[in-house]
């Protein structure tokens, strides 16, 4: 089944309740005007606190504003962002803009709008809010001449007020070119509009579009691009950032309820199960919504601290039925264990032990670990038989560390499914993206050394990093080192932890 999406877009181009300066497919920009390389589509409510930025960095793109086809549509705004929008139409003939008489209350119909008007060969997305780096789309313009891919995809990077951090990492940690979506395995579980470039064509001819859904409506139009899709490529370098800064409080995803997503999750299901598609990559779609969106919403303080935990419970039911018309049983499809184990709970109606499993992970500070065969496993201390030790796919401890000759060594334990993937280890800055070290790693079984040099570390700007292992290309781990261990006991706090010295030290409070 091929839903029109884009319909609501079309109907509203042929009314009069749309007023478009710079048409892209006017006579005259048709005259005068040769093919742009590059759609932009912006929708913007409300934006004009940001949109110049937004603007500026589409203006001052290395490929050239001249090669660039920007279609930027107000949907209704009640502040000056219509007023900002028509400064740019009128010294840009290839800023086109779009101004809706009521508000659709989502991005997708205004998205909609320009992909209906561009003219270009590649489109791409930027919210209103955000804004790109400046070689990010020649970036990706080149990546696709190059290769004839249909999509390419490049480093996102959040930034928050006093902190940057890059999302959907295993999206651009290397260079990729003509692969197909199933060589990345994680590959949809980033499917924001953010950082992406795809061939206008493709979208147009396979009527894929944006729903008019408050939530959700990336996951939509991202699934069916990349059902649709003959290749794709990946980069490393950064092409958008997406502003998540204490001045934008406003931004959709904040103040869009956890349980409006979810609701917005089933519809996707849904749509998903409705394609003619192969079964991978069906399975992988689902799985991803299944299990990364919905039981993983279980694991936040949002759900544990919630006085209303039946309206999750409730959601998650109906996604349960949802899949009672799949051709294979999708609890073998989850990839992280202690979810696989919670949602088995569920499915065997143990909602009391399926909601403590979360307390569990959101509050116990001192999770006993369990190494068997050489493998790790968390014990639950509330559960018995086969659910009592659930599989943690990899994990690595401290054992010692020292400095030799401004060489600062460390040695760590580590047990897990993928050691021999395991490639080096990553010295991070917590708040910036582009102050870290990556270290050599030598691992023999069950142990693990690198180094690092105090010249290197000294290199670095000054902050505060956390030291990960990366394996299987993209996937991080903290080495967990464990200082204080707390108990109660006969209403006193009990403390074994670490002193200044790094002796074992021990601290007896009242709790009265």
């Amino acid at each position: 089944m091929n839903i029109l999406v884009r319909q609501k877009a079309r109907e509203l181009l042929k009314g009069s309740a749309v007023k478009i300066k710079n048409n892209p497919s006017s006579l005259r920009n048709k005259f005068l005007g040769k093919e742009k390389k590059v759609t932009i589509v912006t929708a913007a409510y409300n934006s004009g606190k940001f949109i110049r930025k937004t603007i500026e960095s589409v203006i001052n793109q290395s490929i050239g504003i001249d090669e660039i086809e920007y279609i930027i549509i107000d949907d209704c705004s009640t502040d000056d962002t219509y007023t900002i929008i028509q400064e740019y139409v009128a010294k840009y003939k290839n800023i086109c803009s779009v101004s809706l008489q009521e508000n659709n209350g989502s991005p997708g119909t205004p998205r909609n709008i320009g992909i209906e008007l561009g003219t270009s060969k590649y489109i791409t997305f930027l919210d209103a809010d955000d804004w790109l780096a400046p070689d990010g789309l020649e970036s990706l313009y080149n990546i696709l001449e190059e290769t004839g891919d249909d999509y390419a995809v490049g480093k996102t990077v959040k930034v928050e007020s006093e902190s940057e951090s890059v999302i959907g990492e295993f999206a651009s940690v290397k260079e990729r070119r003509s692969i197909t979506p199933l060589d990345v395995p994680h590959f949809f579980y980033h499917m924001g509009p953010t950082a992406r470039m795809m061939n206008l064509s493709m979208v147009k001819e396979n009527e894929i579009g944006f729903p008019n859904m408050k939530f959700g409506e990336d996951k939509w139009f991202f699934t069916d691009v990349f059902f649709t899709v003959g290749a794709v490529s990946t980069t490393k370098k950064p092409i958008y950032y997406v502003n998540r800064t204490s001045e934008n409080p406003a931004s959709l995803t904040r103040v869009t309820s956890v349980l409006d997503k979810r609701k917005a999750d089933i519809e996707i299901i849904k749509h998903i199960q409705s394609k003619d598609i192969a079964p991978e990559l069906k399975k992988i779609a689902l799985n991803r919504i299944y299990e990364y969106d919905l039981v993983k919403s279980f694991d936040s303080q949002i759900f544990v601290k919630s006085n209303n935990k039946e309206d999750f419970i409730e959601i998650l039911r109906e996604a349960v039925e949802t899949a009672k018309n799949l051709p294979y049983d999708f609890q073998d499809e989850f990839k992280v264990p202690i979810y696989k184990l919670a949602l088995e709970l569920f499915m065997e109606d143990r909602i009391d032990d399926f909601v403590r499993v979360f307390q569990w992970l959101k509050q116990d500070a001192n999770k006993k670990y369990h190494i068997e065969d050489g493998l790790p496993y968390y014990e639950l201390p509330f559960l018995e038989g086969t659910y009592r030790f659930v599989r943690i796919p990899m994990l690595a401890r401290a054992i010692d560390s020292y400095i030799i000759d401004n060489v600062y060594h460390q040695s760590f334990e580590i047990y897990g499914d993928d050691i021999n993937s395991i490639e080096s280890v990553l010295i991070r800055d917590r708040k910036r993206i582009d102050n870290e070290i990556t270290c050599d790693v030598q691992i023999e079984g069950n142990r693990g050394h690198f180094t690092v040099s105090l010249d290197d570390i000294d290199k670095m700007e000054k902050s505060l990093f956390t030291v990960f292992i990366r394996y299987n290309e993209y996937q991080l781990i903290n080495i967990k080192r464990i200082l204080k261990n707390k108990m109660t006991y006969n209403k006193k706090n009990v403390e074994f932890y670490t002193t200044v010295a790094n002796n074992l030290g021990l601290a007896i409070k009242s709790l009265e």
